[in-house]
């Protein structure tokens, strides 16, 4: 039993992560695409290599570093953020096998959590007042995240009585459509995406916690950026649909189409949109599920 649960994590692990390559090169062909010209189209056949090739670029690059007590702290941010993704792909393995689904969508609120503390380390370690800067505005759009989705995942446990079977068929998305819209705007948030990627908002943040990275510690931070994409574009459709592959690729395509067609809100409109209208719409809903029960 233990060992087919390994093997099966470590497949899934495989495969996600084959996903996110070409999730990456996809999403520079499609963004090339909407500004008018051809993108990666050198390695492989149409480009599709493109990102192994920067994969084995980075991986071969060198960085010379000095080190200090606060850089150790640094790559401990490292470390814990690719063992919070992978967790997260490991579970997602799993459930997908129908091994484990106890208590999985409140691992993933604990889990989600310890994240933004990941990237405030990473932020603050790295020497650099942008990325500081940075890793602070990444906190506190984690908070206003995990916020949103405490309050989602409280709203499923009272119409689905529990938060262990994620394979019901959920139709929440038709009963709460408003916190859906929430919700979304949340998770572009979370992962970063325009119109609310807050990390890189500014032009001397350039590319936001990583500024100061180069070789392995940027590929996991940038690679982990993704899976947790992934992973919370499953969870979103966990709690509004129900497990469905196509839903997360269409959930995929959509935060590629955003980032080419809007521009970015001021974080200052965000955060009275998140705490003004997202918040009490949630809120809405909880109180008026609790007066139905």
């Amino acid at each position: 039993m233990y060992m087919l649960e390994l093997v099966l994590s470590i497949e899934s692990l495989i495969m996600t992560l084959l996903l996110v390559a070409f999730y990456i090169m996809s999403e520079r062909k499609v963004l090339s695409y909407i500004q008018l010209r051809k993108g990666p189209n050198k390695v492989g056949i149409m480009g599709l290599l493109q990102s192994f090739a920067d994969f084995i670029k980075l991986i071969n690059k060198s960085k010379f570093n000095n080190f200090s007590f606060r850089s150790w702290f640094s790559l401990l941010g490292c470390i814990v953020l690719i063992s919070c993704s992978v967790s997260m792909v490991i579970v997602y393995s799993l459930i997908n096998s129908n091994i484990w689904c106890n208590w999985i969508l409140l691992y993933f609120l604990v889990v989600g959590s310890i994240v933004s503390y990941s990237t405030l380390l990473i932020g603050w370690c790295s020497w650099s007042k942008y990325s500081l800067i940075s890793s602070i505005r990444v906190s506190f759009s984690s908070v206003m995240f995990e916020m949103i989705l405490m309050c989602i995942m409280i709203l499923f446990g009272l119409m689905y009585g529990g938060y262990s079977n994620p394979s019901v068929s959920s139709v929440m998305l038709f009963i709460a459509p408003l916190a859906f819209i929430a919700w979304l705007i949340v998770l572009l948030s979370e992962s970063n995406r325009t119109p609310c990627d807050y990390s890189e908002s500014e032009s001397e943040l350039v590319s936001g916690i990583s500024v100061e990275y180069s070789s392995v510690l940027f590929l996991v931070i940038f690679a982990c950026e993704y899976l947790i994409m992934f992973i919370f574009s499953w969870v979103s459709f966990i709690v509004f649909w129900s497990i469905n592959e196509i839903l997360i690729v269409i959930n995929l395509i959509l935060f590629v189409v955003m980032r080419g067609s809007f521009s970015r809100l001021r974080f200052d409109i965000f955060v009275s949109v998140v705490w003004n209208y997202c918040v009490v719409v949630i809120l809405v809903y909880l109180i008026c599920l609790f007066s139905l029960l």
